[in-house]
């Protein structure tokens, strides 16, 4: 459904110098519902103008009925050159992700973002 994709996606402003860091830091905090959460994992790809530039595979492994739980990364992040730091500056929502969420290998939810660096 067209208006479940939109409502499904977040737009993001970052500072240009976002991307000049080496490591970023990821927090969740979700709710499980009534049923365990088996082997939940979250997949997210991110793209530039069409094309894959990174992946990121986080595994959450059981998950209680009921619970409240938090997760944080920290990861690496490319390092990008001048040009390709302009590029995404002149090129805003270009760069757009997709997490696709998954129990015991079904998927679960999809949620989209697209970010400008300004």
């Amino acid at each position: 459904v067209a208006g479940d994709e939109y409502m499904r996606t977040v737009k993001y402003s970052f500072p240009t110098d976002f991307l000049t860091f080496q490591t970023i830091r990821t927090a969740l905090r979700f709710k499980v519902g009534d049923q365990p959460a088996n082997n939940f994992r979250m997949i997210e790809i991110h793209y530039f103008k069409g094309k894959v530039v990174r992946v990121y595979d986080f595994t959450f492994g059981f998950c209680i009925p009921g619970s409240t739980n938090s997760w944080e990364a920290i990861y690496d992040v490319p390092k990008y050159t001048t040009q390709q730091i302009a590029d995404y500056v002149a090129n805003p929502f270009e760069h757009k992700s997709d997490s696709f969420y998954f129990v015991d290998n079904k998927l679960i939810m999809h949620n989209k973002a697209e970010y400008k660096y300004c």
